[in-house]
């Protein structure tokens, strides 16, 4: 009884596999399920989203999306036969929508492993097109996502992806890069100078390329390697990564500026994410400060804050040459900024 009230409640297709009493034919069902209907659906997404062929060989990426779809088939499987064992499990309403989203989600985590800054990038924007009256963020017949000002969706699937067209060109990085460094400033301009609807993907790379974002290289995601398991971990408090989520509430930021030159230098010089990759270059971009605004906090000479950029994150021995002072230095000035910002932080959670 408690099969077939599962069954009922769950996707209709799937009712013969629940209700199967024997295991071979169980299994068989199983089988045809994933090959029929979930296979079909997880190629689909995942030739769409990675722009892969799957087809066994070609680039890592694509070794990468052939893993994704196993690890994919093995969960589905590992759900349906919990499903089917207990009474209890939620049930399946519609099961193209439930493996296209455990895809889509797949694929979500792969890039958000895989490049992280550009995914900090990307959802930044997405947040600011869709928070701002000007702006308008949708997704066109095509299925592809474009953005642009509001009112203008009606030409969405007529929106310009590189190369369509050479009337409007896209702003190059050089045009781009005096632009003041607010996000909206920096979507009005680019979207006046396309003329039309561009493909959101194309707004990501554009803003990577004009604040020079770029992901050092990483891991394989089957590596299995976490920050758990990595003994040469510090056991500091990680005050940076606390920090930049928190960029937006502006009494952070001020404690900063109150710290001393030479601690901000060790700290802000020095700022990096979980994946060893650099977060001060997102300071500009979320209008706490602009690069002209840094180079004045760190005294150090706008001409040579701008050769300094594309080196960002700096080590100790680097921030030590620049300032004149030893690499113990500057690790006991970092600790102490950190331990000052820990203590204000808490204060700040606290109110």
């Amino acid at each position: 009884m408690q099969h077939e009230t599962k069954a009922a409640s769950s996707d209709s297709m799937l009712a013969p596999f629940l209700t199967a009493k024997s295991e071979s034919i169980s299994d068989e069902l199983l089988r045809a399920i994933i090959d029929e209907h979930a296979d079909p659906i997880i190629n689909k997404i995942l030739r769409s989203k990675l722009r892969v062929s799957l087809n066994g060989r070609g680039t890592q990426q694509n070794q990468d999306a052939l893993e994704i779809a196993g690890d994919l088939r093995a969960t589905i499987i590992s759900t349906l036969r919990a499903l089917k064992q207990n009474p209890n499990q939620t049930a399946i309403a519609s099961f193209s929508d439930f493996v296209a989203i455990k895809t889509y989600s797949a694929c979500a985590d792969y890039f958000r492993e895989k490049h992280p800054q550009r995914w900090r990038l990307k959802s930044l924007l997405r947040r600011r097109l869709r928070q701002n009256p000007r702006f308008a963020l949708w997704q066109a017949e095509d299925k592809r996502w474009y953005a642009s000002f509001s009112g203008r969706q009606e030409s969405g699937s007529d929106g310009q992806e590189p190369g369509a067209s050479d009337s409007a060109p896209y702003p190059t990085v050089e045009e781009l890069s005096d632009v003041p460094m607010q996000p909206g400033e920096f979507l009005a301009v680019l979207f006046e100078r396309a003329g039309g609807p561009i493909g959101f993907d194309e707004v990501v790379k554009i803003a990577a390329e004009t604040w020079q974002i770029h992901d050092p290289p990483t891991e394989s995601i089957d590596t299995g390697c976490s920050d758990r398991d990595n003994p040469f971990k510090s056991s500091e408090p990680r005050v940076d990564l606390a920090l930049e989520q928190r960029l937006f509430f502006e009494q952070v930021w001020r404690e900063v500026c109150q710290l001393p030159v030479l601690q901000r230098a060790a700290l802000l010089l020095n700022l990096r994410d979980s994946r060893d990759g650099g977060v001060i270059s997102f300071l500009p971009f979320l209008g706490i400060a602009s690069k002209e605004e840094l180079a004045r906090l760190l005294q150090i000479p706008y001409e040579d804050f701008q050769k300094l950029w594309t080196e960002l994150p700096l080590d100790d021995l680097r921030i030590a040459q620049l300032f004149g002072i030893t690499r113990q230095q500057v690790i006991n000035l970092r600790k102490t900024a950190r331990e000052r910002l820990a203590r204000r932080t808490k204060r700040l959670d606290a109110k």
